[in-house]
């Protein structure tokens, strides 16, 4: 089992992030943290900061030296694929290999329309989406890539350097919706994160049998793709406890925790003793 938590980069400043990420990287508790990537505050006023989660990783790279990091997840209407690839790789080797790459359709439309930012039909951004990762993939792998698809084309591009990890980092999908989100995964996670902010155990059974169908059905082996289960971090530890207990007997290989900003140092490591007893 992974243990992880996601920190918001909203009302924080660069200071609290780092203390709080140094916290993490002293132990042995802690495999990962995320951020998530947003232009305004998820769900929150308009007006309060949030900074570039791609960027922030830059810092966090330079000042861990064992944790592993990743976005939980970024919109992939902001960055094109090729943008997202060069960042991708640029801070895989600047950690050393310790980059995970989650990813998603966008769906924040505010910050959409505030800024100017195209939010495609729900269908196109899904289309959008599996390009993504195609792209991300052959960047990542080939020498020279060529890619004609719907709505990117790349034409016998090099991309170098190429990723410290082979053969790439992970991607990373996040979701339940049957029909689209379970079968991407299935082609493309190497983790699929179930989002479970109403501890809804047979929904997560429910989905993780689909996506073992899904798998079966492109003939690729499910356990090739890390479980994860994400939770809103309550405050109660014995709830944490039996969550956690609950979702690794139901099939779970990774549990994450959502704190709500500002970001608290001293999270982390009093539910890290909490979970080791």
């Amino acid at each position: 089992m992974r243990h992880s938590f996601k920190v918001w980069a909203q009302e924080a400043s660069w200071e609290q992030l780092r203390e709080v990420w140094i916290e993490a990287d002293r132990g042995d508790f802690w495999d990962m943290v995320w951020l998530n990537d947003h232009l305004y505050p998820p769900k929150s006023p308009a007006h309060l900061p949030i900074m570039d989660a791609w960027t922030l990783f830059g810092g966090l790279a330079a000042i861990t030296d064992r944790i592993r990091f990743g976005t939980m997840v970024s919109a992939n209407t902001f960055r094109h694929p090729v943008i997202l690839a060069k960042q991708a790789v640029t801070l895989d080797r600047m950690s050393n290999g310790r980059l995970e790459i989650g990813v998603g359709t966008g769906w924040h439309e505010r910050e959409h329309t505030a800024f100017g930012i195209d939010l495609p039909p729900l269908r196109e951004r899904f289309e959008l989406l599996d390009e993504t990762f195609a792209i991300l993939h052959g960047l990542f792998t080939e020498e020279v890539f060529t890619f004609e698809g719907e709505h990117r084309t790349i034409a016998e591009a090099q991309f170098e350097p190429k990723p410290v990890q082979k053969p790439r980092p992970p991607f990373v999908i996040g979701g339940t919706g049957p029909k689209k989100t379970i079968p991407l995964a299935a082609k493309w996670a190497d983790q699929w994160n179930f989002p479970d902010f109403t501890w809804d155990l047979d929904l997560f059974r429910d989905r993780l049998a689909m996506l073992d169908e899904a798998c079966a059905a492109i003939d690729r082996d499910r356990s090739e793709i890390e479980v994860s289960v994400q939770f809103r971090y309550s405050g109660d530890l014995s709830e944490c406890i039996d969550r956690v207990q609950a979702y690794e007997e139901a099939g779970a290989d990774h549990v994450l925790f959502s704190f709500t900003p500002p970001a608290d140092p001293g999270l982390p490591p009093q539910l890290a003793a909490a979970l080791s007893r």
